[in-house]
């Protein structure tokens, strides 16, 4: 009996209350050589890819390459808003949850949920979910035509409470899960609507002075034969550059763009990019606040769920677009697998702030890993809060000062000149 209970300590699985917790099987693609020196293709179910290639291996083959077989389903081709994005998952999440916790069959469920809705493109997705349900389809296969509304951890997490019995409560973790995300996303986007907005004005009325103002008033001054100050002779300077080298703007602007494209498609400019979020000065911070706070919910979401350690570990990995951080929870997986506590793994990438390698440990001494995530999801989400407050009252007194100050020099330099051409007139 000790022996079990450890055993479940170091895999971290604790299941839902009379609930019998299947594990998730991944379908690999392999290629190996036989006995006779033929080259063979197949594919082989495992928990996880060192699991596929001991399989392989047992059956007598040299193993050449092995990845994970990605499920080849009909993607649904009309395009959805952002906001569809964000809302339909929480929604149906809490309501599906809701009724099929009240006893309410699946079928039955999403049909209730598809008339209660009265955008035109989410009754068309919960239609085409309901139909699927109807012809014998698992939930989680419906739900794997729209990629581009339920990502591959709402799947895999439906999936899971599909083999569990447990949908019901998953679903309502999925949906507390996704509404802290939108919560985050919403509070960032709030602190940047202000500063961008300030911006945009100050951009339109420097282009507005430069571009009309400022030349009406350089004829002036040329018909005068006038000596200028030194600060109109720069905004001269600087209005004779805009206008007579616009373009130069739009090449820069094209040459940026061709040079984000490159480094979308490029692994290594892709990792120089994000090495760099993590170490930029002020912002490197936040960002890794933001990655931390999203890996611990959604780690403690999944072993919630009854997910093993192991697969929760890839899951999450799939989720992160950061290839540095997404590197190192893959590395984390492997060392579990190998037997590692996940404090040590977390420890010895070195990517993880030393906080959360502790408060794993405690969780592992007590064995309720996943409630200590979730303790150091609400840390660093305070900590995000507190951020944006301070963000916030910083950046709006800096921008109206700095485009205050850009203002106050263009308007200086046009007027002292005039002041000084006032004076002749008058003397005169």
């Amino acid at each position: 009996m000790a022996f079990e209970n450890k055993r479940q300590r170091e895999i971290n699985l604790k299941p839902l209350p009379n609930k019998k917790v299947e594990y998730i099987k991944m379908r690999f693609k392999y290629t190996a050589l036989n006995s006779l020196g033929k080259t063979e293709t197949g594919f082989v179910d495992a928990d996880g890819e060192s699991a596929a290639k001991d399989r392989v291996k047992n059956r007598g083959f040299y193993l050449i390459s092995i990845k994970e077989e990605a499920d080849k389903i009909e993607k649904k081709g009309f395009v959805f808003s952002s906001g569809i994005r964000h809302k339909l998952p929480i929604q149906l999440a809490r309501q599906l949850a809701s009724l099929l916790r009240g006893g309410v069959p699946l079928f039955q469920a999403l049909t209730i949920i598809s008339n209660q809705l009265d955008n035109d493109k989410e009754k068309e997705v919960v239609t085409y979910l309901k139909d699927e349900v109807k012809g014998g389809a698992s939930l989680s296969d419906a739900l794997k035509a729209y990629p581009n509304i339920f990502d591959e951890l709402f799947i895999y997490s439906v999936q899971a409470g599909e083999k569990s019995g447990a949908l019901e409560t998953i679903l309502n973790y999925q949906a507390n899960l996704l509404e802290k995300r939108s919560i985050i996303r919403g509070k960032i986007k709030a602190a940047m609507v202000y500063p961008a907005i300030m911006a945009i004005v100050g951009t339109g009325v420097l282009l507005f002075l430069i571009g009309y103002v400022v030349p009406m008033v350089i004829k002036i001054f040329e018909r005068m034969n006038q000596g200028l100050p030194t600060s109109t002779k720069i905004l001269i300077g600087i209005t004779n550059a805009i206008n007579n080298h616009y373009y130069l703007f739009f090449i820069a602007a094209a040459v940026f763009y061709g040079a984000w494209t490159w480094m979308k498609k490029s692994n290594e400019a892709q990792r120089l990019w994000y090495r760099f979020l993590l170490r930029a000065p002020l912002f490197g911070d936040f960002y890794m606040m933001v990655t931390v706070s999203r890996f611990s919910t959604i780690m403690g979401t999944l072993l919630k769920s009854g997910i093993p350690m192991l697969q929760a570990l890839l899951a999450v990995s799939r989720t992160v677009k950061n290839t540095i951080i997404s590197e190192a929870i893959v590395k984390i997986a492997s060392m579990v697998e190998e037997g590692s506590d996940l404090s040590s793994s977390l420890r010895e990438t070195g990517v993880f702030p030393t906080y959360v390698a502790d408060m794993v440990a405690v969780g592992e001494s007590s064995g309720n890993i996943e409630d200590m995530l979730t303790t150091v999801a609400d840390y660093y989400e305070n900590n995000i809060n507190t951020k944006i407050t301070a963000f916030t009252a910083m950046v709006e007194p800096l921008i109206i000062l700095i485009i205050g100050v850009i203002v106050a020099f263009v308007l200086v330099s046009i007027l002292l000149p005039l002041f000084e051409i006032n004076k002749i007139i008058m003397k005169k």
